[in-house]
């Protein structure tokens, strides 16, 4: 099993719709890794719920640092059959973290969609 992180702006008009506009590289990592997600980043992200990115970046952004800085103290996080790795984590906190910020800064659209417009669902 896995999650399905998408990027989405919020339709006008409709409270819960969403339309994804993008995916990051890795958009469906392991669920073996989201107990390490939730501690390195300090998010405790519930799946399927969309998250405004203003609110979240800074978070993910942390996770990927702690693993860089820290990546010993995330060792005993990691599944011992390979479907879980900090490598595995990295990658998928890096392409989320490059993804809104492409989405932010109009590298992919026409115009830039401001951090407040942009959600991410985990």
């Amino acid at each position: 099993m896995s999650y399905d992180i998408r990027i989405g702006v919020k339709v006008d008009g409709a409270e819960d719709l969403y339309a994804v506009i993008a995916r990051p590289e890795y958009d469906s990592p392991t669920y073996n890794l989201g107990a390490m997600f939730r501690k390195c980043t300090g998010w405790d992200f519930k799946q399927g719920e969309w998250y405004k990115a203003k609110d979240i970046i800074q978070l993910i952004d942390h996770g990927r640092v702690e693993l860089i800085l820290h990546e010993n103290d995330y060792k005993k996080y990691e599944d011992p059959d390979g479907w879980g790795t900090i490598k595995q984590a990295r990658n998928v906190l890096e392409g989320l973290l490059d993804c809104i910020i492409e989405q932010n800064s109009g590298t992919w659209t026409e115009n830039q969609i401001p951090l407040d417009c942009l959600y991410v669902k985990w």
